[in-house]
């Protein structure tokens, strides 16, 4: 099968991306969330395994990028702040790239945050909203059944308000129930944010992508999803981002250089199937060697020399195993 250049730059061996789990504890409990929580901070032996990961592969890297994720990483800030700082003074001394990513819910990120973080390279935010005000209250609550649009919107205008090199990805979630609220949403966005080139949205309906909450009274059909996007992207005036801007879209699950790194040290590939025996690829030992399991590496990497549609969601299709979560379109 030929890979065009796009895909084959995805397997480019100079480049490492990492995706860590400094806790798998949430301030959030969200009425759609699949994960469990079970997991808490990330252990010391883990720590120490992926700051000698780090050190054993740079000699052969041009880039290394961290992508942290959770649980909410910034409940575990100190974590987040630790790792970024070794990894960058690594990467500096060996004249390697280096670039950092968080998935956060927002709350946490105050602008004194935000300058320790840009620092360390740690400039990409992506941001979740799920309507204007009360309604995303409604869905997106703190533990304590507070809600917490505001604290996140007065985050965000401190960063539109400084000179911070960053981007945001305000990710807004669609619901049969929030369509009124997102629509009010977008009006907002558009008119306090999108003249910033830092700030961009990218619109996503929710899924039923398993664990303790049931989503499929919320879902819209396909219909439904169509017609609400399309007069989203006409209010925000097409500027919105999808998985596709570039090309055909390889899903970080789906690339050899791309591991995920939970809390306790296991290594997997997909950030949703958590709980999925066939996720589980692997371990980091604390001296940063890995064990891989390349029959369940290869799954997951199949979309290189069998249906290249796979890339986009190597999750669809996995052989189905009793017990487990369903497989899912995990995009």
């Amino acid at each position: 099968m030929d890979l065009d250049k796009n895909i084959l730059a995805t397997l480019n061996p100079k480049s490492l991306e990492l995706i860590l789990y400094p806790t798998e504890q949430c301030n959030f409990r969200c009425t759609y969330c699949y994960e469990d929580f079970l997991i808490g901070r990330m252990d010391e032996k883990t720590q120490e395994g992926i700051r000698n990961l780090i050190a054993r592969r740079l000699p052969k890297l041009d880039n290394l990028h961290l992508q942290w994720f959770g649980g909410e990483p910034l409940a575990a800030k100190d974590l987040v702040l630790e790792l970024s700082e070794f990894a960058k003074k690594a990467c500096d001394q060996a004249g390697v790239n280096f670039s950092g990513s968080l998935t956060t819910n927002g709350y946490l990120l105050t602008l004194d945050l935000a300058e320790k973080l840009c620092d360390l390279n740690q400039r990409n935010y992506q941001i979740s909203l799920d309507g204007f005000e009360s309604g995303h209250d409604k869905t997106r609550k703190l533990a304590s059944g507070a809600g917490t649009f505001n604290r996140i919107w007065s985050n965000l205008l401190a960063l539109k308000g400084s000179n911070l090199d960053f981007n945001v990805t305000l990710r807004v979630h669609l619901t049969k129930e929030n369509v009124s609220s997102v629509k009010r949403l977008a009006e907002e966005i558009k008119k306090t944010f999108l003249s910033d080139r830092r700030f961009k949205v990218f619109l996503k309906t929710i899924e039923n992508l398993g664990g303790p909450n049931d989503t499929s009274g919320v879902l819209l059909s396909k219909n439904e999803r169509l017609a609400t996007l399309a007069e989203l992207n006409e209010l925000l005036n097409e500027k919105t981002v999808s998985k596709s801007d570039n090309g055909l879209y390889v899903c970080y699950a789906s690339r050899p250089n791309s591991l995920a790194i939970r809390a306790d040290g296991t290594i997997q590939k997909c950030t949703v199937m958590l709980s999925d025996d066939r996720n589980s690829v692997g371990k980091i030992n604390e001296n940063g060697t890995v064990k891989l399991d390349s029959e369940r590496m290869n799954l997951w990497m199949r979309g290189y020399s069998d249906d290249k549609k796979t890339l986009s969601c190597p999750a669809v299709g996995l052989p189905k195993i009793p017990n487990l979560i369903p497989v899912v379109n995990a995009s």
